[in-house]
């Protein structure tokens, strides 16, 4: 087999390996969701690399804020929310509306990397010991922390 293939598997099997390791509680609420609200502390790609067009910018981190079936979406260029639904383990978001107001580019990269990451089905896991949300789909991994309302 080609190192190629190897290279492209090894970041797949470490995925899998972190999120079978992780702690995670069975059934995510809305109201848990809703307690805190979420800062973006760490983002991989699909291939486990760093994911700097979410963490570009001079703003602080994309926050997550979480209502009765609502999301919110601040610290990219606009502002940005919509609709979302929890099953289970899985975080499905509807069409986001949103500001527009023009920014610096890494503003609207990271703008344009949230949306498109929220668009897809997100399989969610809470570790209650470390009180982290990690949201993941075919994107990669968004790994967010509660901050005080």
């Amino acid at each position: 087999m080609s190192n190629s293939f190897f290279r492209r598997l090894l970041p797949a099997s470490l995925m899998l390996a972190m999120m079978a390791g992780c702690s995670s509680t069975p059934d995510i609420s809305p109201s848990l969701l809703a307690q805190h609200d979420w800062t973006l502390v760490d983002a991989t790609d699909a291939d486990g690399h760093l994911d700097a067009s979410l963490q570009g910018g001079n703003k602080p981190p994309v926050l997550l804020t979480f209502q009765e079936q609502r999301l919110g979406v601040r610290n990219a260029c606009n502002n940005m929310g919509g609709d979302y639904k929890l099953s289970t383990d899985k975080l499905e978001v509807g069409n986001l509306m949103q500001t527009m107001m023009a920014c610096e580019s890494e503003l609207m990269a990271r703008e344009s990397a949230i949306k498109t990451r929220l668009q897809e089905p997100l399989r969610v896991q809470y570790d209650a010991a470390t009180s982290r949300l990690t949201l993941i789909n075919d994107a990669g991994v968004m790994v967010f922390e509660p901050v005080d309302k």
